[in-house]
């Protein structure tokens, strides 16, 4: 698996309908850094599942008053590294938003140009993580991908994006494109 982004235009003609899209944050960009995320196959489409940094009260809980790494669920996997007492939370997927994206709005990141060293660093090491974990990440997005689909009630199912209509969205878009009449 290797790290990607999502051109801003279709971010952006996603988001008119769907708000919880992540946004690639044009207007406060650091070095011109879009989300990153992995691409999957799951049927005809292929999906984004966006990377995001840890979130103090979505990725931590407190136990016997020590502040420890909340477990992975259906919609959100936990990158981390080191081992033992000493792992630390670099990221996480965030598969319960993940989009169908057409392939001409993919860009492969490429982590050898990246000149802001820590953030190499830190890349490198969720791509390690990644790639260790290709078969959950493919297989947590298929079973969350089936749930939404089928219409199955659950908190945890109805807290991520509707995929089929975001798979709706995506075909206006390639036609839109193929016929030059998209609405960015």
């Amino acid at each position: 698996m290797q790290l990607y982004s999502i051109s801003d235009e279709y971010i952006n003609y996603l988001r008119k309908k769907f708000p919880r899209v992540y946004s690639n944050k044009e207007d406060v960009r650091v070095h011109t850094r879009k989300y990153l995320g992995v691409v999957i196959e799951i049927g005809i489409y292929k999906y984004y599942i966006p990377l995001s940094s840890p979130k103090e009260k979505n990725d931590y809980v407190f136990e016997n008053g020590e502040k420890k790494i909340r477990k992975d669920s259906l919609i959100v996997m936990r990158i981390i590294s080191g081992t033992g007492n000493n792992i630390k939370l670099k990221g996480t997927l965030q598969i319960g938003t993940m989009i169908p994206v057409p392939d001409t709005e993919i860009e492969l990141y490429d982590v050898k140009n990246e000149s802001d060293r820590a953030y190499k660093d830190l890349i490198n090491e969720e791509i390690i993580y990644i790639r260790k974990h290709a078969n959950k990440i493919t297989k947590n997005a298929n079973v969350l991908y089936s749930k939404r689909k089928s219409g199955e009630k659950n908190r945890v199912v109805e807290n991520c994006l509707d995929f089929k209509a975001l798979e709706l969205e995506c075909d206006r878009w390639e036609k839109g494109l193929n016929n030059n009449l998209n609405e960015k």
